[in-house]
């Protein structure tokens, strides 16, 4: 169903937002012009398209996370200075120990709230906290030759994300270091709370307190990471997820040239092909279009096909479920999809994905049918190009897209003949 033909058009298309308008983070100049390209291209092949424009607050996302990691260090120095008190070696009252402790607690609730809400579970509670910018969904729409009876969605996300200088210099011991900081994050919480109900009840445990104590110190570097988790210099993301964007381009081109081919093109399945701004930034823009179409796209019945970060053309993973997020994706979509891949390429597998999310979870999490697909296995390894400056065109290959377009194509086709 592909061809080499539309191979090179993907990957040249990778290669043209890469040089024309370089990294595109969420909310900026970069990722409107990208959007607009897009469109252009659409226009080329698609009935009719169309940009959506909302309001994010992008850096509330990830940009807290220095902010967070001080007010750990913070409890740290307060934690000190009430042994300091317990241990008599600063001779004030006690309750100042005490309310040093409040204080501290408060912070790493504060603290832990943040990384749980924003940066794990993707909900917008400290929003309100960081500027507002504008981003624009960008879709275009393919109808059937004949009356509608499915409607599907196939997207991906346009914009790119900030550099992790975990990622990039310490590689997946990087990623071992950040789920080492949630332990140690947590230790100290209970190691506080555990001092507050003692002193609330005169109970003195120094030595044991003195232990944490020693404790957070050799934490510290670790904090010092995560101060330093990423930067503010947007990668240029040719494999997540430019990427995915031409998939979703190749299909509208494949099926415009097939226009007049009742094997190929769609009887009664309308298409909907969608590049989400705002991914990077929490799933913003996923989330915003749900939200303005939730009615249509539950009444409709819609399935959602999601494509994020295809490079090697010897991996193709089927997401059953994003774990971060806790969004269970639909049997009924990820299932057929695994069997149509595994036909094209036997290496192909099903996998959840450990941590972050895709604009698929977005979906699934509101009730949407919907899976993704894609080449980043984070399950089993760390792609040195995966949020990195190396995530360039050169890591991306051309039998990779051709492979994933064909998968979409017969999924289509599948669709389209229920």
């Amino acid at each position: 169903m592909t061809d080499t033909n539309l191979n090179n058009y993907m990957y040249d298309f990778i290669v043209k937002i890469c040089n024309e308008i370089g990294p595109r983070e969420s909310g900026t100049e970069q990722e409107l012009l990208a959007g607009n390209i897009i469109e252009e291209e659409m226009k080329k092949f698609c009935d009719e398209t169309n940009q959506e424009e909302y309001i994010s607050s992008p850096h509330a996302f990830l940009g807290g996370i220095r902010y967070a990691v001080f007010l750990v260090l913070v409890s740290i120095i307060l934690y000190w200075l009430s042994l300091l008190i317990d241990l008599r070696i600063w001779q004030i009252d006690n309750l100042y120990s005490f309310i040093f402790m409040v204080i501290a607690v408060i912070l790493i609730i504060i603290s832990v709230s943040y990384f749980i809400l924003e940066v794990m579970k993707y909900h917008e509670t400290y929003d309100f906290l960081f500027p507002k910018r504008k981003s624009n969904n960008i879709m275009g729409t393919i109808n059937p030759s004949s009356d509608i009876k499915h409607t599907i969605i196939f997207s991906a996300h346009h914009d790119s994300a900030f550099e992790f200088n975990t990622f990039y210099y310490l590689k997946r011991f990087g990623q071992i270091i950040i789920n080492v900081g949630y332990l140690g994050v947590g230790i100290i919480f209970i190691a506080i709370i555990l001092k507050i109900i003692l002193q609330i009840f005169t109970i003195e445990l120094t030595i044991l307190f003195l232990s944490f104590g020693y404790f957070f110190l050799i934490f510290i570097p670790i904090i010092l990471v995560y101060m330093f988790f990423h930067t503010y210099h947007p990668v240029l993301g040719a494999f997540d997820n430019l990427s995915g964007v031409v998939v979703v381009l190749g299909i509208g081109k494949f099926l415009s040239e097939n226009k007049n081919n009742p094997e190929f093109f769609p009887k009664n399945t309308k298409v909907y092909l969608i590049s989400f701004a705002g991914e990077e930034a929490g799933l913003r823009g996923a989330k915003r279009y749900i939200s303005t179409h939730i009615d249509k796209l539950k009444e409709e019945k819609t399935i959602v096909v999601n494509m994020d970060g295809i490079s090697k053309k010897d991996i193709v993973i089927i997401h059953d479920r994003e774990t971060g997020i806790g969004a269970k994706h639909d049997p009924k979509i990820y299932q057929p999809l695994f069997e149509i891949a595994k036909k094209i390429n036997p290496l192909a597998k099903i996998s959840p994905l450990p941590f972050g999310a895709t604009d698929g979870g977005a979906f699934s999490k509101k009730g949407i049918s919907a899976a993704s697909i894609g080449g980043l296995n984070l399950k089993d390894e760390l792609p040195p190009y995966y949020h990195t400056r190396l995530d360039t065109p050169e890591n991306v290959e051309k039998e990779a897209l051709g492979q994933f377009l064909e998968i979409c194509l017969k999924y289509l086709k599948y669709i389209d003949t229920q």
